[in-house]
């Protein structure tokens, strides 16, 4: 790696630094609020549209994720040449409006729509978010920074299903959606009023700060020249693969399996796994620093670790017959993941240029949401409707359990991206 001296980066406050995150995190809390609540919802949406386990599949991955692969590069492209903040505020206010229109909807298709109106609202906004955490946290930070927006996701994802359980218990499904959109446009208002943007590539070599590149395809080829990023793509595609197939069915299995009720498993849910989503997140927040001051490599050695982990703790909680153990287990593999997410953004971050680093990420969330949270939800729900007549409302728990079983072969992967990430540090 070359000795270069970094880029003027002109001071922000500690006031500045603090405000944009929080402004950041809300919008990933209601992002990811809208993806988990939906699995939650499962099957009161079933009965009341009386839908398939193959159409809650499309719903829940493919209609969203489809949309994000569509929309992720083109909208990566503004987020390396434009306004970062001006984006990321249009865009959760496109994605809540739709995900309060579900709220209305009266058949499959117009649920669908709305899904697809999610998706291209959160292609633009995910990018842009990590873009200015990037340039707002110095590189040995940078994990402190995306570790809270980490905690965010943590609490969308999580604790938020306590609520969205109870609103769904008092006033349907159609008010827990409702509920959902509504408070993100006001965010959204209030991002693209205050927030101020942060030079771009304040942290990166002089070496290294560049036009963008002249076109999408050059931006992408500039991505995938670099193999730690390559690697990167595919492991993390497979993991979110498993991943997604496992959380967007969690709800429906623990109702099926374990004859909980919507409230029930909003609670259980919110409790067990946001507990562990915050107990995950805040310890990438406490030790992301430290480890990487002792090797940058620690950016993808604790995500490989913590996936290897994963396979025979998921195992356990699909196959198990307790529901306290399996609710244990359910803990256990929330805190990793919510643990890991924080360094896999961060060492994509680290050895992309600015001028690509939205792009990189529209591209680590495409492999995700096309191969993991689209195909993922689709082949379970599907799997579970070919083994339903042997094994009857179990027939998930064991779809479920044939998902995750692919996992390893992800770890592989991240543990080859380690082996390059050194050489093609630029930050």
């Amino acid at each position: 790696m070359s000795e270069t001296k970094p880029s003027e980066s002109p001071a922000l406050s500690p006031v500045r630094i603090g405000y944009s995150t929080a402004l950041i995190c809300g919008a990933s809390f209601f992002s990811y609020l809208d993806r988990a609540g939906l699995s939650i919802l499962v099957e009161p949406i079933k009965a009341d549209l009386a839908l398939s386990d193959a159409q809650i599949g499309l719903l829940t991955g493919i209609a969203f994720s489809l949309t994000y692969a569509l929309f992720g590069i083109p909208l990566a492209r503004l987020t390396d040449t434009g306004n970062r903040t001006r984006l990321l505020a249009i865009c959760l206010a496109i994605w809540s409006v739709a995900t309060a229109l579900a709220g209305t909807a009266a058949n499959f298709l117009q649920l669908v729509l709305t899904r697809v109106f999610v998706g291209i609202g959160e292609a633009g906004g995910f990018p842009a978010s990590n873009s200015l955490i990037g340039d707002l946290y110095a590189p040995e930070q940078r994990t402190r920074g995306m570790s809270w927006m980490q905690v965010s996701i943590a609490a969308g994802s999580w604790l938020g299903l306590i609520a969205v359980g109870l609103v769904a218990e008092a006033y349907s499904w159609r008010g827990a959606f409702i509920a959902m959109g509504i408070p993100g446009v006001l965010l959204a208002l209030l991002i693209g009023f205050t927030m101020r943007e942060p030079q771009r590539g304040r942290f990166t070599t002089a070496d290294t700060v560049a036009a963008p590149p002249e076109n999408w395809w050059l931006a992408i080829a500039a991505v995938l020249a670099r193999r730690t990023v390559v690697h990167l793509l595919i492991g993390f595609a497979i993991v979110s693969f498993c991943g997604s197939g496992a959380s967007a069915w969690l709800g429906a299995f623990f109702m099926r399996s374990h004859g909980l009720d919507v409230a029930g498993v909003g609670v259980l849910l919110g409790t067990a796994g946001g507990i562990g989503a915050l107990v995950g997140a805040a310890l990438g927040v406490a030790i992301g620093p430290t480890l990487s001051r002792r090797d940058r490599r620690w950016e993808l050695w604790l995500p490989t670790i913590g996936f290897a982990c994963l396979v025979p703790i998921y195992l356990f909680m699909f196959l198990v017959p307790s529901v306290q153990a399996a609710t244990v287990a359910l803990f256990l593999a929330v805190l990793i993941f919510n643990l890991t997410g924080g360094f896999v953004l961060s060492s994509l971050q680290s050895v992309l240029p600015p001028v690509i680093r939205g792009m990189g990420v529209a591209m680590l969330m495409l492999a995700v949401n096309l191969v993991g949270a689209g195909a993922g939800p689709l082949l379970v729900g599907m799997l579970s409707d070919y083994l339903a007549p042997t094994f009857g409302s179990d027939s998930l728990r064991y779809a479920m359990a044939a998902g995750i079983s692919v996992m390893g072969w992800g770890v592989v992967h991240f543990w080859f991206s380690s082996r390059h990430y050194r050489d093609e540090l630029i930050s």
